[in-house]
This record gives C-alpha cells, structure tokens and sequence, in this order.
C-alpha cells in the first residue's frame, strides 16, 4: 500500500457527515424552538439553551432563519466538507 493511498483512507476514516442546508432549514422551521437545528449542526450546547429557552423566546430563531446558510457552510468547511444545497 503506498503512502498517498493510506493518506486517503485515513481522511475518508476521520471524515465527518456533510450537513445540508436544506435539511438544516427543515430542522428549524419545524422544531426551531427547542434547537433541532443546532443539534443537527452539532451545536450541542446551544441546541441545550434553545431547548431551555424556547429558542432564546424566539428572537435566536429569527436570527438563525436568516444566519442559517453561513452557519451551515462554517460547519461544513469546520469537518472539511463541501457544503451542497440539499
């Protein structure tokens, strides 16, 4: 096995799932307020505030309806994933 292929089953290993936007909208237009979307995102500790706070009284989920895309494709390229519009 040479070096380049071991390097390329050792990214794909350490690869994490892709995020999508669209599904990432779909979490959050239907369960926003408890923090679906930033548990799908892995954004653990602020999907537990939303949770508590009912999606920070629902001012945090108007911001993130608007912030989602960016918040979607920072995370993405965070895994060192490309993002897609799915």
């Amino acid at each position: 096995m040479t070096s380049t292929a071991a390097a390329s089953q050792q990214t794909y290993a350490n690869a994490r799932p892709q995020k999508h936007i669209g599904t990432a909208y779909k979490w959050a237009f239907f369960f926003g307020v408890v923090g679906a979307h930033r548990y799908y995102m892995g954004k653990i500790g602020t999907g537990i505030l939303y949770t508590f706070t009912g999606g920070l009284f629902g001012i945090g989920v108007l911001v993130d309806i608007f912030t989602l895309d960016g918040q979607v494709i920072d995370v993405n390229e965070k895994n060192s994933v490309a993002p897609t519009l799915r």
